[in-house]
């Protein structure tokens, strides 16, 4: 009998180990819910592939894309309790998604920052800071993005231009423009694929540059409705209308893209496929057209969304790993997605440095950056309500359906039943 409980023991003993081995070699699952899409997207696939391949205790589930709905889909799965570890925010959408999101100075396990160490020095201090609201630390910055200027080589040369000096200031410009006209081609295109939401980001760009205020400093109500406003629209209609540029409705990627177009607004994730177009392009700063030359702009930042209660101290560590890691390799992020990397060190990177985005175009963004020319958009709990009031009349004024002015009528009186609860 003795024999036979020492024997016993023994599987007992092996069993408990096994489940242990078996236990500890089962990874922490975090899934991973972004809105990128093309070049950014395959970025952020190429960090979470290294994060995945490097570790055993944590591995990620990236899901991506779903631009316009993001943020709604966010919301609705924290109110069902199946929100995903992590996310991304827009640092002007803190404001309406604080409520969705957990505080990582606050967390239902702690002080996240604490625990994990991150340091806010690590990062641009603007990005940082755009991560706090009303005492708490909300988001992890991870870059700043925006809009510049990209043109063709060739058609620059084609319609008697330098090709090594892209238009900065409007009488410039214009000059450029009708010249590119004259040789044949599409001259401008100042709002990427010409979405509401990106023509709204042009007029945003033109009326920035005058000097222009959307809101009131307590968003009581709209301030575009002047003079200012109306300028920067009536550009924008004509750039499609009165000027012949361009056509409204076009694509300005695929004109870019099929070296049709001189000149294209276009954000820095344009990058890759500017490169895979054979095209012979060059990128500038936003041109000094009105005055500051500011361009749109804003930072993705990432985020934990809040969990269900009960969730393990374990999976929002987890998280925080994940998210340390992407900072610490974003080098990745600005390479392959075009967007700047906040954590300092990584702004840096020999690899970066010495890569053909960063010396093409890369270099340029960040210097509009550095000197505070990216302006970021509204910032307000009612900020999507306020944006698709606008983008509605600046779609319906750029493709002639209404006139400038009435647009602007029109968006200033729905903005302010949005901005007085009407």
């Amino acid at each position: 009998m003795n024999k036979v409980w020492k024997l016993s023991i023994l599987v007992i003993g092996l069993l408990a180990v096994v489940g242990l081995q078996v236990f500890a070699a089962s990874p922490i699952k975090i899934t991973f819910n972004t809105l990128f899409h093309e070049a950014d997207a395959q970025a952020m696939q190429k960090i979470i592939d290294n994060f995945n391949a490097t570790h055993t205790d944590v591995q990620v589930e990236l899901t991506q894309g779903g631009w316009t709905q993001y943020y709604a889909q966010m919301k609705l799965a924290v109110m069902a309790g199946n929100a995903p570890q992590l996310g991304i925010c827009h640092a002007n959408k803190l404001v309406e998604m604080a409520d969705y999101l957990t505080p990582l100075d606050n967390s239902p396990v702690g002080n996240i920052l604490q625990m994990a160490g991150f340091n806010p020095d690590d990062y641009v201090s603007a990005n940082w800071k755009a991560g706090e609201l009303n005492g708490h630390h909300y988001l992890i910055p991870l870059d700043t993005h925006g809009w510049g200027l990209w043109y063709n080589k060739d058609i620059f040369k084609a319609a008697g231009l330098d090709p090594n000096n892209p238009p900065q200031n409007l009488a410039d410009f214009i000059n450029a423009c009708d010249k590119i006209k004259v040789a044949g081609y599409y001259a401008f295109h100042p709002a990427e694929d010409a979405a509401p939401r990106k023509l709204r980001r042009a007029w945003y760009v033109f009326y920035w540059q005058m000097g222009g205020q959307l809101f009131d400093k307590n968003y009581t109500h709209a301030t575009f409705n002047n003079p200012k406003g109306l300028l920067a629209l009536q550009f924008l209609v004509d750039i499609f209308h009165d000027f012949g540029w361009n056509k409204p409705g076009s694509n300005g990627y695929d004109q870019f893209a099929a070296g049709k177009l001189g000149m294209l607004v276009a954000g820095n994730w344009y990058y890759g496929t500017a490169v895979s177009s054979g095209v012979n392009w060059g990128y500038a700063p936003m041109p000094n057209f009105f005055g500051i030359p500011y361009t749109w702009g804003n930072s993705h930042q990432l985020a934990i969304p809040l969990q269900p209660k009960g969730t393990p101290k374990a999976v929002y560590l987890a998280a925080a790993e994940v998210i340390k890691y992407i900072s610490e390799h974003s080098h990745i992020w600005t390479m392959y997605g075009g967007h700047i990397t906040a954590y300092k060190s990584e702004a840096t990177n020999p690899e970066l440095l010495a890569s053909d985005y960063w010396t093409k175009s890369g270099k340029w963004l960040n210097e509009m950056a550095q000197k505070g020319l990216v302006h970021f958009p509204i910032n307000n709990p009612h900020g999507s309500e306020l944006e698709q009031a606008i983008q509605a009349q600046i779609q319906l004024a750029v493709n002639g359906q209404i006139t400038p002015q009435e647009a602007l009528n029109k968006a200033e009186a729905d903005c302010n039943k949005i901005l007085q609860g009407k």
